[in-house]
């Protein structure tokens, strides 16, 4: 079975060669050095700056990826404390914050369903129930992936989806330029709907969580339901105009097949896994039971003694009952359904990262960063809200395109934190936008990883990713504002 280019699953993946590497180190210093010898405009605490010039030169590493991205987020830990602008504590304290906690618990959920074989289960008996047609064919990899990847890293979807679209297709098709098309239209539309459905939950992407938090700390508590009731519309849209432009535009594919060989390879693939194990069987009762506690979350915190529930706890609950529920295998009937040994090799750099970005952060907050912009930002406050938001959907989607899903939003906090209080805008309209238009970068293979791997195959074309892309990067612009400013005001109340 052919295999895609594996990257790891926190970095929504980018691959700069060495050059670009020592040139972006050595840009980030200077621009940090430049930044520093000018000094902070009139009106702005030095401290701001000196977190400003920190970040910027966090923000060049990171498009550049001169160092690992997980080891540039470290550098708030250091840097903050000596340059005088958080004391160590105060630096350290995001590090910890529970949001990195529902990260965790989530990936190692996540690591038991790919363990147990069950995420492929999933997949196989989606494309069992969709037909195969070439388009019904791609339509299914496409449902398949929405629907894991609204649970599972975006990444880990694409990774695991991939490979059997591949298989499907070289079964599918005799070797020529059908099985390319239809092998490149398969491939992109996993990609595109990796990182589409992975904006349907509040875990479904790293950029979710760090949206929800800067929501929360705003006064906006976005619940699962109402998350999903957006991004659900934003993904009832794309996924089948993605699907459109992939089957019916972009790539020629004949109506039929003229046989069931790609039926058959799923079918049997289907009978080769034979019934659900009880390792599946209990790692889905636990995924549904967390899934489900996290949808009633706000009607069970009312309860007695569930007071405390909030979805880091889910999440940790959740993956401690891994560790503690049998297996069910005979042959050792003390191992449980997530071994440690397992849960280590879960991307651990994507909580350093996290806390990166939100040190860097509380850092601009603490020391009036965003009380300057703001006031430099009353202007703004006379633009329609609406036009606000199709800027900032807009301009996050394409700088998405350059830097990581999360470089980019975690970037961009400051400003948002900015426009609330410069303009007075609605904190949910502003900090939505950005977040779900952070997951949206369609046209280069180094946007994000699922799109790497998908141009890793050798089946699209970079000028097909490019002009596929750009078409579906305007018209998720159109969607996440639509969605935002007609239906987000709906479910918020």
């Amino acid at each position: 079975m052919p295999q895609p280019v594996h990257k790891t699953d926190f970095e929504e993946g980018h691959g700069t060669s060495g050059l670009g590497q020592k040139i972006g180190f050595a840009l980030g210093l200077v621009v940090a050095a430049v930044m520093l010898w000018l000094g902070a405009p009139e009106g702005l605490d030095p401290k701001a700056w000196k977190a400003l010039s920190l970040l910027a030169l966090m923000i060049v590493w990171w498009v550049s990826e001169a160092i690992p991205v997980a080891a540039t987020a470290l550098l708030p830990l250091g840097a903050l404390p000596m340059l005088g602008v958080l004391k160590p504590v105060d630096a350290a304290a995001p590090y910890a914050d529970p949001i990195i906690f529902l990260f965790i618990g989530g990936f190692m959920i996540a690591a038991a369903i790919e363990q147990s074989g069950l995420h492929r289960r999933i997949a196989i008996h989606v494309l069992l129930a969709v037909g195969s047609s070439p388009a019904a064919i791609v339509g299914g990899f496409m449902v398949a992936t929405t629907l894991l990847s609204m649970w599972i890293s975006n990444t880990a979807t694409a990774l695991m989806m991939t490979p059997i679209a591949l298989a499907v297709c070289a079964a599918a098709t005799p070797a020529g330029p059908d099985r390319r098309q239809l092998m490149a239209a398969c491939v992109l539309g996993v990609a595109y709907c990796a990182s589409i459905g992975g904006i349907g939950t509040p875990i479904g992407s790293p950029t979710n969580l760090i949206g929800a938090k800067w929501l929360d700390a705003n006064g906006v508590d976005l619940n699962f339901p109402e998350w999903m009731a957006i991004g659900g519309a934003i993904i009832l849209v794309m996924v089948p105009l993605t699907w459109l432009i992939l089957t019916k535009i972009a790539y020629r594919l004949p109506a039929h097949l003229g046989d069931n060989t790609a039926r058959e390879v799923i079918a049997a693939e289907a009978r080769a896994m034979g019934p659900m194990s009880q390792k599946e069987a209990r790692v889905m009762l636990i995924f549904l039971s967390v899934a489900l506690a996290w949808i009633l979350r706000e009607p069970l915190s009312k309860l007695p003694g569930l007071e405390g529930l909030t979805d880091m706890v889910i999440a940790i609950l959740g993956a401690v009952a891994l560790f503690i529920v049998p297996a069910g295998d005979k042959a050792d009937p003390n191992k449980a359904l997530l071994g440690w040994e397992v849960a280590e090799r879960i991307p651990w750099g994507i909580a350093i990262l996290f806390g990166g970005g939100l040190s860097i952060a509380a850092a601009l907050e603490a020391t009036g960063f965003s009380t300057f912009i703001g006031g430099h930002m009353a202007g703004i406050g006379a633009m329609p809200i609406l036009l606000v938001v199709l800027i900032l959907v807009a301009a996050t989607v394409f700088l998405s395109e350059l830097a990581s899903n999360v470089a980019t939003l975690t970037a961009m906090l400051p400003v948002l934190t900015a426009m609330v209080a410069g303009s007075g805008g609605d904190p949910f309209l502003i900090g939505a936008s950005a977040t779900f238009a952070a997951s949206f970068g369609f046209m280069l293979p180094i946007a994000t990883a699922a799109n790497a791997i998908a141009f890793a195959t050798g089946a699209p074309k970079q000028s097909e990713m490019l002009r596929i892309g750009f078409a579906l990067n305007l018209f998720g612009v159109l969607t996440i504002a639509a969605a935002i400013g007609l239906i987000g005001p709906l479910v918020t109340g």
